[in-house]
C-alpha cells in the first residue's frame, strides 16, 4: 500500500469531496494512477485507473441494486474491476447483486477516516490492496 491513509474529516465531505477522498483511498491501496473522471466520462463513473472503475455514493440512503448492476455492466464492457464506495448502508439486494457480479463494495465514514470492505470482494481488496 502507498502513502498514508486519508485522515478524518470531522465536518464530513461534500459529494465532490467524497470523490476526492475515495480517490485518495484508491491511491493509498495501490491504484496510484487513479484519476477523478471529468467531462463526458463523469457521466459514466466517478474514478478510474488502468485496472479499476469506481463510483462514489455520498448519500444517506442505502445503496440500491440498480447502481450495482450499472457498475457491473460498465466494468464488463471495459474489462476493469468495478468498485462502489458508499457512505452509510448497503441494501441486501445490492450486496447480493455485487457478490454475484463481482463488484467490490466499500463503506467509508469520512468524519472518522474509515474505509472498510462491505462485501467479500471489498474485504479482500481492502486487506490486500489494489494493483496499479
Amino acid at each position: 500500500m502507498n502513502r498514508d491513509e486519508p485522515g478524518p474529516n470531522p465536518l464530513g465531505v461534500s459529494n465532490e469531496g467524497a470523490v476526492r477522498l475515495c480517490r485518495q483511498w484508491m491511491v493509498h491501496l495501490g491504484a496510484t494512477d487513479t484519476v477523478v473522471a471529468s467531462g463526458p466520462t463523469r457521466a459514466v463513473c466517478d474514478l478510474f485507473s488502468s485496472r479499476y472503475v469506481a463510483w462514489v455514493d455520498n448519500g444517506r440512503e442505502a445503496l440500491g441494486a440498480t447502481a450495482v448492476l450499472r457498475a457491473a455492466e460498465v466494468a464488463s464492457s471495459d474489462g476493469r474491476q468495478a468498485m462502489i464506495f458508499k457512505r452509510g448502508g448497503i441494501g441486501g439486494d445490492a450486496q447480493r447483486q455485487a457478490d454475484r457480479r463481482g463488484v467490490a463494495l466499500f463503506s467509508y465514514l469520512p468524519s472518522d477516516g474509515i474505509l472498510e470492505g462491505a462485501n467479500p470482494l471489498g474485504y479482500q481488496l481492502r486487506a490486500a490492496g489494489l494493483s496499479a
